[in-house]
């Protein structure tokens, strides 16, 4: 065996290993009785593989030809023998391994083998011929035409292969043969037409493979070429059969898919009709489009259901959707409640939202949902509205009533909030101290740990903040521990220059005033520092921490410039991505300077390509392309 392998010229590292593998594998074992025996044979296949392995594919070679020529019907040699002949483009040695099998068996798999060898070593015109002879083998077996349609597909024959598999419907006398991989092939070929008709059959079919049917078809849909003719064969097909439900669902798909969600809106209206779903089709069509920033249409289903099946199970669930839906278009546009003086203005989005979850508490009182819309109303009425009066009354109501549910829980962690926001830290402490103690684990109970800290850092304790960051940092999820982290980075970093931590003061004291709604105290807190420590590690932290309670008081300009100087004066912070964000965000609530966002988005997701950030950055693209071609 020494002497074989030293025939071979190996580089160092390939030689190494080969030469330990040689070794161990021409070793000779025991059995049972303690009686040496082996197998060479093996052992030469292995080592063989193991050049192949290193890329050795001329030494491999020669070994696999010595083991083919003693047992040529062994067909792992002959498959190892003919990927290596390939490997190093030894055509004519692969085309004749390949004949010397097929003088005993001229079998589709063979012919089709030698096809794909043929066309790769450039004659065309033979490789044709052999694919024809391969299926002309068994031309009433679809398994013939199977083997030689896998092969063309291995060379990237996509359009000869698609008629090949339509030849093997007329040659078999079974038209449906094929339909998923002709489907695909169409796909990946460009006929996005002729693949959409076949996965219509296909669920004409079987409606039940609706969901295969799409999830075969997303990873195209992207691309418009692709959606006009997949709509245009869906059409087709609903209107040859109207009452179809599959082929209705697949086109309200593909419309959603094309953001056409009128004509979405169309089919989905019809689908509930087709399987008296009491609305419970319109009311799924409207959270997706919803989903998708299409709020008019994601509105428009909604008020239908109220309207038409005001009494169905999904009527309740729609008014909770409608609430949250507003909701989330007044966070997107930045609607306030109240101007820069404190006078109140007109908020339609929330008050239609609010006017929708007190609809919910009037007409169902014993859904299972009522704790936690009522929760949402406390909610609306502590940051949107302001009236804490009545937010602490509803979050009471639902501890006394809802007792060991989940909202009663959100609503005693609100009245902590509450408690900060008056200036009541003790109170605050207390309430959640004892949501810890009745939860023990859980996100909210780990929010809950967080917030006792940053209670600390209010009360500018910074050292027993550090102590609850740091059991935060190694037990939390991952949400709250990517807080914890910060925190703890904020009260490491950030102490001195002087003493009294002067700098760190200011900015939990800046904390404290935004909790307490007091942004002019805040800001002054901010400027003040900002002016005696302008290069402090708090800086960045700082100016950011300014955006945020300038544009929460409608400051929309001065927050632009606050959060759009963040990656010039501070490139390296660890907030130029989040500044970049909200910078985008008040752009984009302006139509005349959306490309404007459009180009911060995209300047997000090139030069910050691992944000937390980027999905939130590419749905946002994605809408201000959907709404205005940017």
């Amino acid at each position: 065996m020494y002497t074989l392998i030293r025939t071979f010229s190996l580089p160092a590292r390939s030689w190494a290993g080969a030469l330990l593998l040689a070794a161990l594998l021409s070793a000779p074992f025991a059995d049972a009785a303690g009686q040496s025996r082996e197998d060479p044979q093996m052992a030469r296949f292995r080592l063989a593989d193991a050049f192949m392995r290193a890329g050795q594919f001329e030494q491999a070679i020669g070994l696999l030809e010595d083991l083919y020529a003693g047992a040529p019907r062994n067909e792992t040699f002959y498959q190892k023998l003919k990927e290596a002949y390939e490997n190093v483009k030894r055509y004519d040695e692969a085309i004749a391994l390949i004949q010397s099998r097929l003088a005993d068996t001229r079998s589709a798999a063979l012919l089709s083998d030698l096809a794909r060898i043929r066309y790769l070593q450039g004659d065309e015109e033979a490789a044709r011929a052999t694919w024809e002879e391969a299926v002309a083998t068994a031309p009433a077996d679809p398994m013939a035409w199977r083997v030689a349609y896998q092969s063309l597909v291995a060379v990237r024959q996509f359009d000869q292969a698609v008629s090949l598999l339509e030849e093997a419907r007329e040659a078999t006398g079974m038209p449906a043969l094929f339909r998923v991989d002709l489907a695909w092939l169409c796909s990946i070929s460009g006929r996005y037409g002729q693949a959409a008709e076949e996965y219509l059959a296909l669920l004409k079919e079987n409606e039940g493979h609706l969901d295969f049917v799409r999830a075969r078809m997303t990873p195209f849909m992207e691309d418009q070429e692709a959606l006009a003719p997949s709509i245009a064969a869906a059409r087709n097909a609903v209107q040859t059969d109207p009452l179809y439900r599959a082929w209705r669902e697949l086109l309200g798909w593909l419309y959603a898919e094309a953001a056409d969600f009128p004509r979405a809106l169309e089919e989905y209206r019809a689908i509930d009709g087709l399987e008296n779903g009491q609305g419970s089709r319109l009311f799924e069509f409207a959270l997706a489009a919803a989903d998708a920033g299409a709020w008019e249409e994601a509105a428009k289903a909604w008020q239908e259901v109220l309207t038409r099946y005001p009494d169905a199970p999904a009527a309740p669930r729609t008014l909770a959707a409608l609430g949250a839906m507003h909701t989330q278009q007044a966070e997107e546009i930045g609607e306030r409640a109240f101007d820069e003086t404190g006078q109140r203005i007109p908020a339609p989005h929330y008050e239609r939202a609010l006017v929708a979850y007190q609809t919910f508490l009037q007409e169902h009182p014993n859904h299972a949902m009522y704790p936690d819309v009522l929760h949402r109303v406390g909610r609306l009425q502590q940051d949107v509205f302001l009236d804490v009066g009545g937010a602490e009354s509803v979050f009471l109501q639902a501890l006394a009533a809802f007792p060991n549910t989940r909202a009663a829980d959100r609503a005693a962690f609100d009245l902590a909030h509450i408690a900060i926001a008056r200036g009541q830290l003790d109170e605050a402490r207390l309430r959640f101290n004892r949501l810890v103690e009745r939860l023990r684990t859980g996100e909210l109970a780990e929010q809950a740990r967080f917030d006792l800290a940053r209670i600390h850092l209010f009360a500018k304790e910074f050292d027993a903040a550090l102590a609850l960051v740091d059991i935060l940092d190694a037990h939390t999820s991952t949400n709250i521990s990517n807080d914890a982290i910060a925190l703890k980075i904020l009260l490491l970093e950030n102490r001195g220059p002087d003493s009294l931590d002067t700098p760190l003061r200011r900015y939990a004291g800046a904390l404290l005033a935004q909790k307490q709604r007091q942004p002019l105290a805040a800001l002054d807190s901010l400027d003040a520092l900002l002016a005696a420590y302008p290069g402090h590690a708090l800086a960045d932290e700082a100016r950011f921490l300014r955006g945020e309670i300038l544009l929460a008081a409608g400051r929309r300009e001065e927050a632009y410039a606050t959060f759009a100087e963040i990656p010039l004066i501070h490139p390296a912070s660890f907030l130029t991505d989040r500044a970049l964000f909200e910078a985008a965000g008040i752009l984009s609530r302006d139509p005349d300077t959306r490309e404007e966002a459009a180009a911060a988005y995209r300047r997000l997701l090139s030069e910050y390509p691992g944000s937390l950030l980027a999905d939130k950055a590419r749905d946002r693209l994605r809408r201000l392309r959907d709404d205005e071609g940017v």
